[in-house]
């Protein structure tokens, strides 16, 4: 069986149609090597390119207007948190950063990316990136060691899981970030979605929920930005929820999306969206075309949750 090789990032992104908010925060993206100081994690289960802090620098800041981003470490990385510190280190407080960690990580450590710009711990429970996944008591005991440094917990996780992460979500003491907005199966719609009602209640249900509206090529499974729209409904409602805890950003470089997308763009079909093509066709409707709500997505609501300064 023939292997299709993982697909190479755009480093051309289609010109924003839209004003990016002075300050803007890009929440979600990933530093990739480079591999001989960086190297994959021996579990990982995808052997991506290579997506440098300064590559991503000159596509993200330079390019298409953020003001910094927040790098999250990929599951390739495993828990070797070096690629993400180098980064921020490089970006002299124009990012932050969300690790991963067991418990083994020393105070001493935590103090040490704390330092650097690390701001929360991600724990993805996927198995098609992640060969084994953290125990809910674990997370739960990790969680009150990062508390008193004013991080959070984001995690990343499939309705399948949703029973397992409920009682976690409503029990942990830090703040928690959903990623990709829970993965709802947008095929179902969002007065239908029992899952996403389910976890729409959820968030309701304590304070500092905080919801990464990103990716709709991974619910989609399309490069297309045509297709792109059957996300929205479900952007709108967590906008409408949850105002002033909804963040957004890119996810470059999107390391695994041969795994992911059906459908690519472009003659012959490429299965890398353009960065512009998220910018344009998701994240400025997300917010339904209106500044002040871009604003508050961008640049107000993740600068309270990453701790930037206020602009």
């Amino acid at each position: 069986m023939t292997v299709e090789p993982y697909v190479r990032q755009d480093p051309d992104p289609a010109p924003l149609t839209f004003r990016m908010p002075e300050g803007a925060i890009d929440a979600h993206m990933h530093v990739i090597g480079p591999f001989d100081r960086f190297p994959l994690s021996p579990a990982a289960q995808y052997e991506p390119f290579p997506a440098t802090w300064r590559e991503q620098k000159e596509i993200l800041v330079d390019t298409m207007g953020f003001w910094g981003y927040v790098v999250v470490q990929a599951t390739c990385h495993g828990t070797d948190n070096r690629v993400v510190v180098d980064a921020l280190e490089h970006m002299e407080g124009r990012a932050a950063g969300v690790a991963a960690i067991d418990e083994d990580v020393s105070d001493d450590e935590l103090r040490r990316m704390h330092d650097a710009g690390v701001r929360g711990v991600r724990f993805a429970f996927l198995p098609h990136i992640a060969r084994e996944t953290t125990p809910a008591e674990i997370i739960q005991r990790i969680a009150r060691r990062i508390e008193p440094l004013g991080w959070h917990v984001d995690l990343y996780f499939l309705p399948d899981t949703f029973e397992v992460m409920a009682p976690v979500i409503r029990t942990l003491p830090t703040p928690v970030v959903i990623d990709h907005m829970g993965r709802p199966d947008v095929r179902v719609p969002v007065e239908e979605n029992d899952y996403f009602r389910r976890l729409l209640e959820l968030g309701h249900s304590r304070d500092g929920v905080f919801w990464k509206v990103t990716s709709p090529d991974r619910y989609t499974r399309s490069a297309r930005p045509e297709d792109w729209g059957a996300a929205l409904p479900f952007a709108h409602a967590l906008v409408e929820h949850f105002p002033g805890n909804v963040i957004s950003g890119t996810d470059r470089p999107r390391p695994n999306m041969n795994t992911v997308i059906l459908t690519g763009r472009g003659d012959p079909p490429n299965k890398m969206p353009n960065d512009g093509d998220i910018a344009n066709h998701w994240i400025w409707p997300a917010a339904q075309r209106d500044p002040a709500t871009l604003k508050r997505m961008l640049t107000l609501n993740p600068r309270k949750l990453y701790d930037f300064e206020e602009r």
